[in-house]
């Protein structure tokens, strides 16, 4: 097999290993949990909060309540008992009375309020909770595809990179350095088959010279315009 054909073998290799190692590291990124889970969850979150504020209102309104019929029921005692006599003190009692239910049929209209938003929160908590566990089973069958998508590349890579490193060693010195050079200022690509005589990278077809050369030597020639180790079967 020819210099540049070698080269062109380790070319697939690291080509390969290039796109193992990006996907690996994608997986890596991929491996935490989705925007969607964490919008799901931060949903769940707040109207969990919600729901707890409007319950702890709920009784406090109910403690509220209770302590306002335990007035009330005092007073109306008081007034009924026959014990006050005196004409103010009665009306006084009569006014507070009718203070004391006016303010509790307010607490309690606003009571009713907040109930019906618990009500509503409760089933708006249902809902949530349960898309939360749609998307998070989602996500845990993901996660447990790319764990095992994961595991194949590593090992992938491992061998990949066990074939590079023997094929960089039967390789010379001077070409790995040209080889080196032209992936890195090519984006992986420093070689390239003549397909039908011209560049299989940029298309350009080399001179007729070069073309001879590359069948009558083993030397490494390079495309006259995109610089590529240039390939002929």
């Amino acid at each position: 097999m020819r210099r540049a054909a070698r080269l062109l073998e380790l070319q697939k290799i690291d080509l390969a290993l290039d796109a193992a190692r990006k996907r690996a590291q994608a997986i890596e990124t991929l491996l935490t949990e989705s925007s969607a889970l964490r919008a799901a969850r931060l949903a769940a979150e707040r109207v969990r909060d919600r729901l707890t504020q409007l319950r702890t209102r709920s009784k406090d309104l109910e403690l509220q309540s209770e302590t306002l019929d335990n007035k009330i029921k005092t007073v109306e005692e008081r007034l009924y008992s026959g014990v006050v006599k005196n004409h103010k003190e009665l009306s006084d009692l009569q006014r507070d009375g009718a203070a004391l239910r006016r303010h509790k049929g307010e607490l309690d209209d606003t009571l009713l309020g907040v109930m019906e938003g618990v009500e509503q929160a409760e089933l708006e908590y249902d809902e949530v909770q349960a898309e939360l566990a749609r998307v998070e089973a989602a996500w845990q069958t993901d996660q447990a595809a790319l764990v095992v998508e994961r595991s194949h590349l590593l090992e992938q890579i491992e061998g990949l990179t066990s074939e590079q490193s023997a094929r960089r060693a039967a390789r010379a010195p001077a070409d790995l350095a040209l080889y080196d050079r032209l992936r890195a200022q090519r984006h992986g690509h420093a070689v390239a088959r003549l397909d039908e005589g011209m560049c299989g990278a940029c298309g350009v077809e080399p001179s007729a010279s070069k073309l001879a050369h590359l069948q009558r030597d083993d030397e490494l020639l390079t495309c006259g315009n995109c610089e590529r180790i240039l390939v002929i079967d």
